[in-house]
């Protein structure tokens, strides 16, 4: 689920994408396509920060290979005031896209190509009374898919650029295993709750923004 906050970063990129897809080249721009090589580090994404390199191999057409990392905490304590918990997620994420710069549009671009996921989500229940273990709920993430995606790079004089890419992940659901000790139950109420909480660090939709220098 996304969360608001996003919602509105994301509405807000999107007008300044639209914006500038529209708005001429100032003195001080320069055409990504002049260059070979563009290396950008992921300062604002939902899955964390991460590095990006391009290589123009054909006029247009470039090759990209990205990758980002975020972990989560989201253990509170349970609504079973014998038991506390502890609960994470850890994901490291790869992108190995074809991106193709229109040729009316300078810098603005469309990418389809593989992700990898490494993924992982669990919470473990435990007494407060020994420290015993109660339960332990897993997910297990497939880890390969492919994305699209659609963005805008701007490409200056000096050689530094800045992008915004948005990107649709299309891979398989995860599942999610409950492994629960003989005295502790999971009601469809804990499972839904345990579900939103997973879902907030586990988008199909990702937003970029990036920084960085081309060559």
């Amino acid at each position: 689920m996304i969360s608001q906050k996003f919602i509105k970063i994301l509405c807000t990129s999107i007008g300044v994408l639209l914006f500038c897809t529209v708005t001429p080249l100032n003195s001080n721009a320069s055409s990504l396509n002049d260059k070979d090589f563009q290396s950008q580090a992921i300062v604002l994404s939902n899955l964390g920060p991460g590095l990006s390199f391009s290589y123009q191999f054909i006029k247009h057409l470039w090759l990209s290979l990205e990758g980002q990392s975020l972990s989560g905490d989201m253990s509170e304590d349970s609504n079973d005031g014998s038991a506390t918990e502890k609960s994470g997620f850890d994901s490291q994420t790869s992108y190995l896209n074809i991106r193709y710069y229109l040729v009316s549009v300078d810098g603005l671009f469309f990418q389809t190509g593989l992700v990898n996921r490494n993924w992982e989500a669990k919470k473990e229940i435990y007494s407060k009374q020994n420290g015993e273990r109660k339960a332990v709920y897993r997910v297990d993430y497939p880890e390969d898919g492919y994305n699209l995606g659609i963005g805008k790079n701007w490409t200056f004089n000096s050689g530094l650029t800045a992008s915004i890419t948005f990107v649709r992940l299309i891979t398989g659901e995860p599942s999610i295993n409950y492994e629960l000790g003989n005295d502790w139950e999971c009601s469809s109420a804990c499972q839904a709750d345990f579900e939103s909480d997973v879902n907030k660090y586990s988008p199909k939709n990702v937003l970029f923004l990036s920084v960085g220098y081309s060559f």
